[in-house]
Order: C-alpha cells, then sequence, then structure tokens
C-alpha cells in the first residue's frame, strides 16, 4: 500500500520458472488467494507469455493464481533449429500447454488467443480442465478453412510492420505498436497452415468444460464469427465492442479478461471461491 493513496493494493508476487524447457510467468494471489483453481494463458502466433503481462496482475489481484506459458521457439523458450521449427505444429504446442498443466498440478482454466485458442480447445480434449475461454480463436476442422491458400513451409513467418498492424489493431500509437512489435518471433508456418486450412480436428464430445468464444468487433486476421465456433461447441459466446484482434494489448482487454471471471464464476462448477 502507498502512503498518497490508502485504497492501492499490494502487487501480486511475480515469478518466472522454467518448465520443461518452457518459460512459465506466474503471479501469486496475496494471503493464497480467494480461488483455488487457477488460470492458465496461452498466447497466439509471434506472441509469448507477456502479451498476458497486465492479465496475470490483474488475476492475480482479484485472488485467482495466474499462469502464462510461451511455447517452444517463442520467447523465452527453448530454442529450436529451423529444421525442428519446420516441423513444428498445433500438436507440439499442445504438449507443451499439457507439461506446464502438469507442472501446475491441479486441474486449470485454459485461456487461449488467437492460435492459442485452437490449441486450448485440442488441450482440453485430454486433459482435466475446468474451463476453457478462447479469445479471437482459430478454427478447428470441424469449422471449416479461414483461407485458400497454404504458406511455404521451408521457412517461419514474419509479418512485417504495415501488415502486423493492420490486421492486429484498430487504432495504437507509433510508439506503442514499435514496442509490441519489437518482441514478435517468426511463427511456424506449419502450424498456421494446419490452422487456417482446417488441419486440426477438435472433438466437442470429448471436452466436458463449459467453454466460452469472445470475438472481437475490429479484427483485420480473418478468423471465423465467435458465434460459430460456440455453434460447434455448443457454447457460450459473445463480442466485445471497441476491441482489435490483439486486444490482450489494449487497454480495452481487461474489460475482457473481466467477461471471463465472471462467466467462469456463474458457468464453471470448478471455478468458484473459496468457502469463507
Amino acid at each position: 500500500m502507498t502512503d498518497n493513496n490508502p485504497f492501492a493494493l499490494p502487487r501480486p508476487v511475480q515469478r518466472s520458472h522454467e518448465v520443461s524447457g518452457l518459460h512459465v510467468e506466474e503471479a501469486v494471489p496475496l494471503d493464497d488467494g480467494a480461488f483455488d483453481c487457477p488460470v492458465l494463458m496461452v498466447h497466439g502466433a509471434f506472441h509469448g507469455w507477456w502479451a498476458y503481462a497486465r492479465w496475470l496482475t490483474w488475476f492475480a489481484t482479484l485472488g485467482v493464481p495466474a499462469y502464462a506459458l510461451s511455447v517452444r521457439n517463442h520467447e523465452g523458450s527453448r530454442a529450436l533449429s529451423a529444421d525442428e521449427y519446420r516441423r513444428t505444429g498445433i500438436e507440439h504446442y499442445v504438449e507443451d500447454i499439457a507439461a506446464v498443466l502438469d507442472w501446475i498440478g491441479k486441474p486449470a482454466m485454459l485461456v487461449g488467443h488467437s492460435l492459442g485458442g485452437l490449441m486450448v480447445q485440442k488441450a482440453a480434449e485430454d486433459r482435466d480442465v475446468v474451463a476453457v475461454a478462447c479469445i479471437g480463436s482459430a478454427s478447428p476442422a470441424g469449422v471449416g478453412p479461414t483461407r485458400d491458400f497454404t504458406w511455404d513451409e521451408d521457412e517461419s513467418l514474419m509479418f512485417d510492420r504495415a501488415r502486423m498492424r493492420g490486421a492486429m489493431f484498430e487504432e495504437i500509437d507509433d510508439a506503442t505498436f514499435e514496442s509490441i512489435y519489437s518482441r514478435l518471433v517468426p511463427e511456424s508456418t506449419r502450424a498456421l497452415n494446419q490452422s487456417g486450412l482446417a488441419g486440426v480436428d477438435v472433438d466437442p464430445a470429448e471436452i466436458s468444460a463449459p467453454m466460452l468464444f469472445l470475438g472481437t468487433e475490429h479484427d483485420g486476421i480473418g478468423l471465423h464469427p465467435a458465434d460459430k465456433l460456440a455453434a460447434f461447441f455448443n457454447a457460450e459466446h459473445m463480442t466485445i465492442p471497441g476491441t482489435s484482434h490483439d486486444v490482450l494489448l489494449e487497454d480495452s482487454g481487461l474489460r475482457v479478461a473481466a467477461h471471463i471471471l465472471g462467466w467462469a464464476c456463474r458457468s464453471a462448477p470448478g471455478f468458484l471461491p473459496r468457502p469463507g
């Protein structure tokens, strides 16, 4: 607590871990937190754990144990050779999520953004999870492709500044965009082709946890709308006004986090405050 603001809350303790060669960032609630169920957040293409930096603090401040990982060959996690990265697909990123869930040691709520949304859908098929929330999410094969061309898988893919900015953001100042772009990394083209060309099967019948799909109002990626994914999974959905695809990094992003937390408290039987 600060002397000049009697209403300021102490910041949660933040810790960095290495789990099976993966960077995992943890935010620890004060006094063991109000919730027993943790949240594990999974980034999308090009990004890393840092996309959830504000969300980690926000969830932990409200008493939720919070974790975010970088999948292999993304910031802080183990580097791959060019040949290894060419062969990397969604199934390998799902292995990374499983390794972190095993390390956490209890069922968690999974949150995935963009390509990470498809990762958590697939991870939830064989894992005991409490809830699944997908933001601006890529789609499984059953929903259909989102493009009709294949990117060359000989090289990883990185968009230039103009294309990245137009796809990810509706409005952003130059300095903020440059600070974000400097942390982005090339993505596995195989993983992107699996996502865009309906290459990952997910069976809704294998997922017992409640699911939520959140769409953004200004999304330049060309994804299927949230209601279409929700219909496939018999899940809930909403579109958040005034948001862009990379909403995690916008000021409006914490509104999305608040929607997820409120939904989980209402809809996921395993996501309840600790008894008083």
